[in-house]
């Protein structure tokens, strides 16, 4: 505790492991840098409103009908909106829900000593220019409403920072927020894969998601939660190695976790146990 003390420039309530290869990141920075990826070209401002099998291939349409682009493989990478682009293809209906966080920032006069990011119950970044970010709170909501800072959801960021560091801010710190919404599972995972078809054939076996016949060349990523940042790169990978038939970064157990065919696979379990009448 004292070595972790010294090392992070706080007083800590517990032992903690160091990662020197860790630390934290900007997400703008982090998608700039993704974006300028060799090959990736960004189209903005360009909303697609359905999504049509046509050929060996699939058509993106906006609202009004028009196509936006055609391809051979699809990702859907687009939170809570994939699940309704592929609710007319007769897609599953995924267990997904919203939760409301907010995070909070301040400086302070005196520089603040916290000289690593620490996290815990909470996490607390010591941010360049001098401000401090912890949080972060978890609520329930959906995105769009009351998108402003909560004072109450400041005060419990701020409780729980010093609960993790010892550190408040002065009554005269400059007190920031922002406010964002995670999609997540009902078991907390991500939806990471090809996606089942609608229609399976008698006697189609389900007793594993490995098993399930696929949508050819339509995939899916979403529901990453509160760990985005940190599964994002990884889910990315595996969806790219099944679309293009190269080694998984991940063993089969770990991608059938994260399937999205699993919830089939766990109703037609269940209903194998289930007892039969008569």
């Amino acid at each position: 505790t004292v070595e972790a003390a010294q090392r992070a420039g706080v007083a800590l309530p517990a032992p903690a492991w160091l990662y020197p290869g860790g630390g934290w990141i900007e997400p703008g920075a982090w998608v700039r840098h993704a974006l300028a990826t060799p090959g990736v070209r960004f189209v903005g401002r360009t909303e697609v409103a359905a999504v049509d099998h046509q050929g060996d291939g699939w058509v993106l349409r906006d609202a009004g009908g028009e196509v936006v682009a055609r391809a051979g493989v699809v990702v859907l990478a687009n939170a809570a909106m994939a699940a309704r682009l592929l609710a007319p293809l007769g897609g599953p209906a995924w267990p997904l829900a919203h939760s409301r966080g907010q995070v909070t920032s301040f400086a302070s006069d005196a520089p603040s000593p916290l000289r690593l990011p620490v996290a815990g119950d909470g996490y607390a970044l010591p941010l360049p220019g001098g401000r401090l970010l912890c949080g972060a709170t978890r609520g329930a909501g959906e995105p769009g409403c009351d998108t402003s800072p909560r004072a109450d959801d400041h005060r419990l960021n701020l409780q729980r920072l010093q609960r993790l560091t010892g550190l408040q801010p002065s009554p005269a710190a400059d007190m920031q927020g922002r406010v964002g919404w995670r999609l997540h599972s009902d078991d907390r995972l991500p939806v990471a894969g090809a996606v089942p078809r609608a229609a399976l054939a008698p006697g189609q076996r389900l007793d594993q998601a490995r098993w399930l016949p696929r949508q050819a060349g339509l995939f899916v990523l979403t529901a990453l939660g509160a760990r985005g940042l940190t599964l994002a790169p990884l889910m990315g990978r595996l969806v790219a190695a099944q679309a293009t038939g190269t080694p998984w970064p991940l063993e089969q157990d770990l991608a059938d976790a994260v399937d999205p065919g699993r919830w089939i696979v766990r109703a037609a379990r269940a209903a194998a146990v289930r007892p039969q009448p008569g």
